[in-house]
């Protein structure tokens, strides 16, 4: 993550979806982020993670604004139903 570019939690609730569906979606979002960042506006998906008996779908971006992330979802054909401001966390990785 960039440092001083804030996180957000994306949250779509829908049925649950296959690991295709999903990793179609997650492309679908990557690409429109990549046009969003061209554009000047960066947003950046950084994992997406689906609960299948909540039947949930979580996303976490960068971005300059919740409207970034809200307008990468838009384009991507799964508007967002919840987008919140996240905090990641990162933990050192063993050798």
């Amino acid at each position: 993550m960039s440092v001083g570019v804030p996180c957000y939690l994306v949250e779509w609730y829908q049925a649950v979806l296959s690991d295709q569906a999903l990793d179609e979606t997650a492309a679908r979002l990557n690409d429109c982020a990549t046009s969003m960042s061209a554009g000047g506006c960066r947003v950046q998906l950084l994992t997406m993670l689906a609960v299948p008996t909540d039947e949930v779908v979580f996303g976490v971006f960068t971005a300059t604004s919740e409207g970034a992330v809200t307008r990468t979802c838009d384009c991507a054909g799964l508007p967002a139903q919840r987008v919140t401001t996240a905090t990641e966390v990162e933990f050192p990785r063993e050798p």
